[in-house]
């Protein structure tokens, strides 16, 4: 043990040692380069300006030939680099080369000039034309170095896990190179040769040494590959074959080439703009602190990519850059002029992280080379040559000065800033149709139960109400049809399941014929429906009988006067679903990706009929104790007799004769020839009691559980007791979503199955997230002893700052919605309080969630008040996550993205979600591009290792001091997340049933100590 623990020392040792290389490499051979790079794209426009009075054209002019350098450069370079197996040589080679290239300006002055051609003018020329030449050969040298090689070994150098980091940091070095230069250039008077003789001098040796200082920093990650041929790898990134294999690449390169087209209008004239047309002369006194904002604010967005991926985080940096130009081009004033250029600067920056990043993720690593010709085209050819030219197009009129020499000088406009503002638009378009292919590239995924079905099965055949069973049913699951194609109920018409192939629209036409028989005693035709989306007019033969709204819960219909016995009976159903954020919708969006998921339209339970007799139950209403239940049976019309029978364990049945409200006393009954000591409902034997009541010619059958939920204090801390015993809530967060029906699975069984594999795993809650399953969900719960922590469905707006990004950095007590009249909050109340009437007998629901991390969240002290009032026996958690304000039974926290101490306070906390740690299981994957979650493990056993530390580490020593429950994300990967337990098809199980089970015990050693400490302390 001692040897491994040395080894693994050693290893971590070896790996911080890498690590420290590679942020060095990254940040000095990055930040040199581009410190190289900012005098060549900003300062040699400025040099050629100010020493050769280049005019708009010539500006241009240079700034395409140095883009179509560089672009041929990197394709014939990085492809050499594949070919030859070693970037390291050509990174430190090429920036010694590089520096020299630099040195070189120093030697281009009109003083050597001038005697040569016999005027100043001439001489000028002349000048700008060497310049451009010398630059062409710079660009040579530099794109070798940093373009082809750097980039390939930076792309093999980074990992799922810190791609977006390294970018992060990689895309803050030309806003920290400018911020260099303009330091060092604010003590150089520009107009001289002098200075310019200085600045190439201190930057060529600078780039000089940093090559040889890469000797001893890079190191190489391909090897020498024989087989394929030089100009292959040259020409690969061009092939139909390449475009075809990696087409997310390619509209990705394309989008960025639009973007570097709208930065380079103006980027090549911005210093001349500041300086020259603003009379700004400390222009580096407003652009420093825009510029060191700037820079703080990559680093973090690109945090951010790695958390939230391209779709959430491209469109906020496109609009800062699109609303920073248009204050440039707007304003003159040094504040506003400020503000319009620390958003621009941070739009130009966050957008070329993201960018960077979405780039590197889907270049192949194994041809990261063959790859950079392509990628530099989309960077820097097309923006180095379209966007100058329409910058001097733009400028062709622009105003022009005349030197003391007798040249001439123009004067950037703010005109440059407006075009900008127009691409950025564009490029916005193009974001869009990009987040369209990503969300439409999915693979299709079966789960074990679809594998044996045929398209004309009947599925979904049990009884849908455990709660409340008949024997005389129809199931009228099935074949439908819908707008005019068959589709099959129930599940939704989005899901593969349902066999449904079109476009699923707002409103939806379902008809369906059945046929009925009259029964001598049953009287009354019921018709029920487990969940229609959003709102439901239901006709039977033409009549409507009635309509509802909310796409959540169940409704009963009685269609008796409407049906014909032994005829065809036809039945429509219009449903309407907008995704309405009146009505409740969970996690349902039209725009899926990230953590919102596929929505559900229609039907999406079970739809059946029930004959019952004119005086029938309509309902019951079971609250259990420890000794007995209160039993409230709702009858429609008048009865006679109204009695329950109890199967006791032993097999005997207890009858008693009941009111419509009664108390039924289980403990001390005398039952062969003993009292009777209750049987409780516990985790370790969840024992359910069968119960038949019967009112005159109607009987149902239900069951119960006997247990008690109630929050007290327990050794100094409060905490969750069942049955007055202090428990753990060991929990796992459930989003109900399967891969090949949506909001269902193939059939019931996969609900126990899902249960059960949790159970295996030493789970002993799921937090039934946003939304409400079938009941044979819960009676699956009730029968294995599985807690469900249930959360109410929000409904209301997200909005993606003040609901996830400012908590996630730690700012959780923003204001909460007022309470005010409108049909939203009115809608949500009653769907809470109905919801808790639907569940109510269900031993396993313990607690409900009210509001989910502000989304839809409204006055919740009161809400917290109205939902306890309505059902006291379960613990709420009114605000999950943050933005609590007060009123609560738990103090709930959401952490992720790091482990941190816990601070138990008065109320048991809760750590409500956690983890998400992400591994692909290649195969079982539903998004082909887009994945999602907090973390990625490269194998299952690191996935595993993240999961014990991390609850080694914040939860397990913190119940002791008060910490109750933690519940971790999710049981299964869901579309692009790829953070569950098991992937989303339930193929493949990414953890280790032993390691977790292991730390399931080391949480019930601690909860049997509390308990041992307890009794003592009672003796």
């Amino acid at each position: 043990m001692v040897e491994f623990r040395c080894i693994l020392q050693i290893r971590r040792i070896d790996m911080n040692n890498k690590n420290l290389k590679l942020w060095g490499a990254l940040v000095l051979f990055s930040l040199i380069g581009q410190v190289a790079w900012t005098v060549e794209n900003m300062y040699l426009n400025v040099f050629i300006y100010k020493i050769f009075h280049a005019t708009a054209s010539d500006i241009s002019f240079m700034v395409a030939a140095s883009a179509i350098t560089a672009a041929l450069t990197t394709i014939l370079i990085g492809a050499l680099s594949d070919k030859v197996g070693k970037r390291k040589v050509f990174i430190c080679g090429g920036y010694i080369l590089w520096g020299i290239s630099i040195l070189a300006f120093s030697f281009i002055r009109l003083e050597y000039l001038e005697p040569l051609v016999g005027s100043t003018i001439t001489a000028a020329t002349l000048g700008v034309q060497l310049v451009i030449a010398v630059d062409c050969l710079m660009t040579f040298l530099g794109s070798s170095a940093n373009d082809a090689a750097f980039n390939a070994w930076l792309t093999e150098s980074g990992d799922e896990s810190n791609r977006g980091k390294l970018e992060g940091v990689n895309a803050m070095m030309p806003v920290l190179s400018i911020l260099v230069v303009f330091g060092g250039f604010m003590s150089f008077n520009l107009d001289l040769m002098e200075s310019w003789i200085t600045i190439f001098l201190i930057i060529g040796i600078t780039v000089m040494s940093i090559g040889v200082l890469g000797i001893f920093l890079i190191e190489d990650h391909v090897e020498t590959n024989t087989e394929i041929s030089y100009w292959h790898n040259v020409c690969y990134s061009f092939t139909k074959e390449a475009i075809t294999q990696n087409p997310l690449l390619y509209l990705v390169i394309a989008a960025f080439a639009v973007f570097g087209i709208a930065i380079q209008v103006y980027m090549p004239y911005l210093i001349l703009y500041y300086e020259q047309t603003l009379q700004m002369t400390n222009y580096t006194l407003i652009l420093a602190p825009a510029i060191i904002i700037a820079s703080i604010a990559t680093v973090g967005y690109g945090k951010l990519y790695d958390m939230l991926g391209f779709q959430t985080s491209i469109k906020p940096s496109l609009l800062m850059l699109i609303v920073g130009c248009s204050i440039l081009y707007l304003c003159t004033s040094i504040v506003w002029v400020f503000i319009g250029s620390l958003l621009m600067m941070c739009g130009y920056l966050c957008s070329m992280a993201v960018f960077g990043a979405m780039m590197r993720s889907h270049i192949p690593v194994e041809k990261s080379g063959q790859f950079q010709g392509v990628r530099i085209i989309g960077q820097v050819l097309i923006p180095g040559v379209v966007g100058p030219w329409i910058g001097s197009f733009v400028l062709r009129n622009a105003e022009v000065i005349v030197n003391n020499d007798g040249t001439t000088s123009f004067l950037p406009s703010s005109d440059l800033f407006l075009v900008t503002v127009i691409i950025t638009v564009i490029v916005l378009l193009c974001t869009k149709y990009i987040e369209e292919y990503i969300r439409n590239a999915n693979y299709t995924l079966t789960s074990m139960g679809q594998e044996e079905i045929q398209d004309n099965d009947i599925l979904w055949n049990e009884y849908p109400r455990p709660q409340l069973k008949r024997n005389n049913w129809k199931n009228l699951n099935g074949i439908w049809d819908l707008n005019g194609t068959k589709i099959r109920v129930p599940f939704p018409p989005q899901s593969a399941l349902s066999l449904y192939q079109h476009k699923v629209k707002d409103t939806l036409t379902y008809t369906h014929h059945f046929d009925l028989s009259k029964q001598l005693d049953q009287e009354r035709i019921l018709l029920h429906f487990g969940a229609v989306d959003q709102i439901a007019e239901v006709y039977v033969n033409d009549a409507l009988v009635g309509k509802h709204e909310g796409g959540y819960l169940p409704f009963t219909l009685d269609i008796t006067e409407c049906v014909k016995y032994d005829h065809k009976n036809t039945l429509v159903v219009k449903a309407i679903d907008t995704l309405s954020t009146d009505y409740p919708y969970g996690k349902q969006t039209k725009a899926r990706g990230g953590m919102w998921y596929t929505p559900v339209s229609g039907i999406w339970k079970s739809v059946w009929l029930e004959q019952v007799p004119t005086t029938y139950i309509r309902n019951i209403k079971i609250t259990p104790d420890l000794q007995g239940i209160q039993l409230e049976v709702d009858i429609e019309g008048n009865y006679t007799e109204l009695k329950a029978s109890i199967t006791l364990p032993d097999g005997s049945i207890y009858t008693q004769s009941i009111q419509k409200r009664d108390y039924i006393l289980l403990e001390g009954l005398w039952i062969n020839e003993e009292s009777y000591v209750p049987r409780l409902w516990t985790l370790q034997d969840p024992y359910l009691y069968t119960m038949k009541i019967v009112c005159d010619n109607d009987e149902i059958e239900t069951y119960f559980g006997l247990r008690t939920v109630e929050i007290k204090e327990y050794k100094g801390k409060q905490r969750v007791c069942l049955n007055g015993e202090p428990i753990f809530l060991h929990g796992i967060l459930d989003q109900g979503y399967y891969c090949d029906g949506i909001f269902l699975p193939s059939e019931e069984k996969e609900f126990e199955r899902d249960i059960l594999r949790m159970k295996e795993l030493g789970l002993n809650l799921l937090r039934k997230h946003i939304k409400i399953e079938p009941e044979c969900f819960y009676y699956y719960c009730d029968l294995h002893g599985m807690l469900v922590m249930q959360d109410h469905v929000n409904s209301g707006k997200y909005n993606f700052l003040r609901d996830t990004a400012l908590p996630t950095i730690g700012i959780k007590n923003l204001p909460e919605g007022k309470k005010k009249d409108c049909k939203q909050q009115r809608f949500f109340t009653q769907h809470m309080l109905d919801t808790q009437a639907h569940l109510y007998n269900h031993p396993c629901i313990i607690s409900y969630t009210v509001f989910n991390e502000a989304w839809g969240q409204f006055d919740s002290n009161a809400m917290y008040r109205l939902a306890k009032e309505n059902d006291p026996t379960r613990i709420y958690d009114a605000t999950s996550g943050w933005f609590a304000k007060g009123e609560n039974d738990f103090d709930s926290e959401h952490i992720y993205f790091k482990s941190i101490p816990l601070s138990p306070k008065e109320r048991p906390l809760l750590l409500s979600e956690f983890g998400g740690y992400t591994y692909l299981a290649e195969g079982h994957v539903f998004a082909k591009y887009s994945h999602y979650g907090y973390g990625v493990s490269e194998t299952k056993e690191e996935l595993q290792g993240k999961i014990s530390d991390t609850y080694r580490t914040m939860v397990i020593p913190f119940i002791k001091e008060g910490l109750c429950g933690s519940i971790y994300t999710q049981l299964s990967d869901v579309e692009d997340e790829i953070n569950g337990l098991y992937t989303y098809d339930r193929k493949v199980c990414k953890v280790d049933q032993e390691e977790m089970c292991k730390l399931r015990h080391e949480m019930d050693i601690i909860v049997e100590e509390i308990k041992g400490e307890e009794h003592e302390r009672e003796n």
